[in-house]
């Protein structure tokens, strides 16, 4: 079944959960997509472009300026890419998933369009083809002539595809020549094509069969960086090393000169050379968002787990996906550690869902806070750190402060913090930046400082909640206190083995990608839980003073002058031997909670008082 969405000009008039069956009441319309399907957005016409259609014919929508050709979806990496580099040479724009449109009809008229039988039935669509699928490289080659680097950039950009791909050699000598007369402004002549060809695919031979080795010289520790980083698909990210290790990237030093070992017997200082060679030899990755790799051919890319064959991503999780896993032993372990509290639990599978999320997430920190032992803490988060593995880290609350601390953050999903010291915290800019996702500059040791944009959910343990000094109220808008007190009555020493084996951690898996779902749906934000709202809260008027003031005295507050309310603040605090604040800090704090100060006349004299902003919309 089609979707239809009823457009202002270019954009949805409405929800998207609004949709039609048809078009025929809309005066401007898009077809909703869904995953299964993308859409190739040409901003032109060209020879090549027809050849395409003609080779593989779908559904074709004209545009303003090109055409959109509308594809099954094949089991590879797509997203909604802008300018996004093809096999086939050229640039195009991606639409896919389920928050897409694509504009079908415009002024009361559809678009001209060309095999409109798909209309009836997408799933009759054809699969895109191997010649739009999308490249990594960003040198589009559309219109180059000679002098532009046509040689160095056609052997480049086949080599690349054929490796992505694995390409045939027939694929890759047709994919050649469709560039060369179709794409380029000026074609090479065939003398000069013939050979690049036949290179490719010589060179792709020989890497593929690990014959770069004999290249390998110890006198020469240049010439065996190169051949190194082409055998280990060595990568440069972030001042961090990556290599190709099965069918995943890792990040260790340690482990790349031990598979150099195998290859070839170097001295120390040798080594030390190899590793700073590397930095300048390998491909440089630019900050980007990356999906999560699974072991099996399966990605996480925006929530959802698709079978794709991706190339570099920091992220290696390694969880084996079962659609429908189950295991007891987590099930019931959650259900003691929330005492049954549907609300608590659904929160904290959240959490596992805002460790999957590398970008749109709630951008929030969890402290599980619990005064007595035996409360199954640091059960959950070594739960949670054998899930996770090498993409967890261990900084203290306090490391946040230190930028070399800080950079270890890099290229981790998950940051755990046991046992953390109920501390007063004088600097806490740091910690806001890097729960917010905002960039932050980090100093790695030895190295040049870099950007760090914090991809790490934030978890903490205490029996006491640090105090913040900083009361702006960025910090309340993003700390989850999430209460452990329940008690282990019957230890089981098997308990750890059981919930970290493959079955558990499938299951957590599930539930992670299942709460996703639930904060997608809910605009972005977790489910609200009133368990973990009166958690938090009470920690906030523990540690605040006007906050508790406020708690206690709101009818002491409302519609009175503010010098009484601050002078009552004041008795407050001598009561219960507190320290108070000025009064502009008072009325600061108080704003954060929702009131404000304003002037009436009282006989003839400006009075201000207090009101709460809700009190205030309604009176206007």
């Amino acid at each position: 079944m089609i979707k239809y969405i009823e457009l202002d000009g270019k954009v949805p008039k409405h929800s998207l959960d609004i949709f039609s069956t048809t078009h025929e009441h809309y005066e401007d319309a898009a077809i909703l997509l869904n995953s299964s399907i993308v859409v190739v957005d040409f901003d032109e016409r060209n020879e090549a472009i027809e050849k395409l259609f003609r080779l593989f014919p779908t559904l074709r929508v004209e545009s303003s300026r090109g055409c959109h050709l509308y594809y099954q979806k094949p089991k590879i990496l797509i997203k909604n890419w802008t300018g996004k580099l093809t096999v086939a040479g050229m640039s195009v724009d991606y639409k896919t998933g389920k928050k897409s449109i694509a504009v079908i009809k415009q002024d009361g008229k559809l678009r001209p369009m060309q095999n409109g039988h798909f209309l009836d039935d997408f799933s009759a669509l054809p699969t895109l083809p191997v010649y739009l699928y999308p490249m990594h490289l960003k040198q589009v080659l559309t219109g180059l002539v000679e002098g532009q680097g046509r040689n160095s950039a056609l052997f480049t950009h086949l080599l690349t595809a054929k490796e992505m791909y694995e390409l045939d050699d027939t694929f890759v000598e047709e994919l050649a020549h469709f560039i060369n007369d179709l794409v380029f402004g000026e074609p090479l002549k065939e003398k000069e094509l013939v050979p690049l060809i036949e290179s490719v695919n010589q060179t792709y031979e020989k890497k593929k069969k690990g014959q770069a080795v004999q290249f390998l010289n110890e006198k020469d520790i240049v010439m065996t960086s190169e051949v190194l980083v082409g055998r280990l698909d060595i990568k440069y990210y972030q001042q961090k090393l990556y290599f190709k290790q099965d069918d995943h990237y890792v990040c260790n030093d340690n482990k790349l000169l031990r598979e150099i070992d195998k290859l070839i017997k170097l001295k120390p200082n040798q080594h030390k050379q190899l590793i700073e060679l590397f930095k300048i030899k390998s491909e440089y990755i630019e900050e980007q968002d990356f999906p999560i790799k699974l072991p099996g051919g399966y990605i996480i890319d925006d929530g959802e787990v698709i079978e794709a064959d991706y190339g570099f991503t920091p992220y290696y999780l390694d969880v084996q996906y079962q659609e429908d896993a189950y295991d007891k032993h987590v099930d019931q372990f959650l259900d003691f550690f929330t005492m049954n509290r549907k609300d608590l639990r659904m929160v904290i599978e959240e959490m596992f869902a805002h460790i999957l999320m590398t970008h749109s997430f709630p951008h929030v920190v969890f402290f599980f806070q619990g005064h007595k032992g035996n409360n199954g803490k640091s059960t959950f988060l070594k739960m949670i750190s054998e899930f996770a593995g090498e993409l967890a880290s261990q900084l203290t609350l306090n490391d946040f402060n230190d930028a070399t601390s800080v950079a270890f953050l890099e290229g981790k999903l998950v940051n755990i913090g046991d046992d953390i010291d109920a501390s007063y915290m004088e600097q806490s800019k740091n910690f806001k930046t890097l729960t917010s996702g905002d960039p932050i500059m980090v100093r790695p040791i030895y190295q040049q400082p870099f950007k760090l944009k914090n991809r790490a959910t934030l978890i903490f343990t205490c029996n006491d909640m640090p105090t913040f000094k900083d009361k702006s109220g960025g910090i309340a808008r993003r700390v989850v206190v999430i209460p452990c007190d329940n008690h282990v009555k019957r230890r089981d020493l098997d308990l750890d083995r059981k919930l970290s084996s493959p079955n558990a951690k499938s299951y957590i898996l599930r539930l992670a990608l299942e709460g996703i779902q639930r904060i997608k749906a809910n605009g972005g934000k977790l489910t609200e839980s009133l368990t973990i709202q009166a958690k938090t809260k009470e920690y906030f008027i523990a540690s605040d003073n006007v906050l508790a003031f406020e708690s206690e005295n709101q009818h002491v507050i409302l519609n009175r002058p503010a010098k009484d309310v601050y002078n009552a603040y004041v008795a407050f605090c001598f009561e219960n031997g507190l320290r108070e604040v000025g009064k502009v800090e008072f009325g600061r704090r108080l704003a954060n909670v929702g009131y404000e100060s304003r002037v009436r006349k009282i006989n003839g004299k400006p009075i201000r008082y207090y009101q709460k902003v809700t009190d205030m919309v309604t009176d206007q």
